[in-house]
């Protein structure tokens, strides 16, 4: 009984997580912070190959490489494909990268995933049927207006959100940590059968779309680090809340984005104060 209640509100609570990470994302924003660092056409370029063609490709191409099964294979994919991370200005601002550029970069990277993610998972995992309309429309909702609603309150308002950005980042963490414990329970078997070619798969991506990120980020050490923390730590939220609704019937997907995601938190604090180490 209990089990069945957990399974059936998961996405629900998926839903809610995701939506409130994107407000509070959006309340930290200005409009300012969004269009200044974009005027380097150049890297501009350069960030968004590293993103949206070259680290999804990484993911496809660990995923035919490495053997796993095919649950993990989109998994991983799937992970790959949500870019634009709502912790990573933070993680490069502690890694002494280019914080502003960051910030500008994930809100066009969010945008894009928005409008492009149910294009590209249907040519990625071509065997599996996405409602793209569906799928864009939930990505509008759950994620373009509350981020645009954020940044609409911090230019309306200024620092008189700041109190209104603590709490929800607050619920967010508490809204993160409610998912990740919702997702073991319901899928305790699945994780301890989760195999190691997939383990290796996720590493792996992790340290290509590091390197990836780096080597496209041009000749400021500054901007090098921002682009390679952007580039290998994807949006969790976005993933999860589509493999528990797309992909409901495969219990499998959730789980691999969700060891993707744990995989993020352990080797993107690594990367970070061993970047910010280096630069001291």
């Amino acid at each position: 009984m209990l089990h069945q209640a957990l399974s059936q509100t998961l996405p629900f609570v998926a839903l809610a997580f995701l939506v409130t990470v994107m407000f509070s994302t959006g309340l930290d924003l200005t409009v300012r912070q969004i269009v200044e660092p974009l005027r380097d056409r150049r890297l501009l370029a350069s960030s968004l190959a590293a993103n949206v063609l070259l680290v999804p490709l990484i993911a496809v191409l660990i995923t035919r490489l490495i053997p796993m099964g095919e649950a993990m294979q989109v998994g991983i994919v799937l992970y790959a494909l949500g870019a634009g991370t709502e912790t990573g200005p933070k993680l490069v601002q502690v890694a002494r990268g280019n914080a502003g550029f960051a910030v500008a970069l994930l809100a066009l990277l969010v945008s894009i995933t928005v409008i492009f993610l149910p294009s590209v998972l249907s040519l990625a995992v071509p065997d599996v049927h996405v409602d793209r309309v569906r799928l864009l429309v939930k990505l509008v909702v759950t994620v373009a207006l509350p981020l645009g609603l954020g940044v609409f309150l911090r230019s309306r308002c200024g620092a008189s959100v700041e109190r209104l950005s603590v709490v929800m980042h607050r619920a967010a963490l508490t809204l993160l940590g409610l998912f990740v414990l919702q997702v073991i329970a319901v899928n305790y078997r699945a994780i301890l059968e989760v195999e190691s070619g997939a383990m290796l798969g996720g590493v792996l991506f992790f340290a290509l779309a590091f390197a990836t990120g780096y080597l496209a980020g041009g000749p400021l050490v500054e901007n090098r680090r921002a682009l390679a923390m952007m580039s290998s730590i994807r949006n969790a939220p976005i993933a999860m809340a589509i493999a528990s609704q797309v992909f409901a019937h495969d219990p499998g997907v959730l789980v691999t984005v969700t060891m993707m995601a744990i995989l993020s938190v352990v080797l993107g604090l690594s990367a970070t104060f061993a970047l910010r180490r280096l630069a001291s």
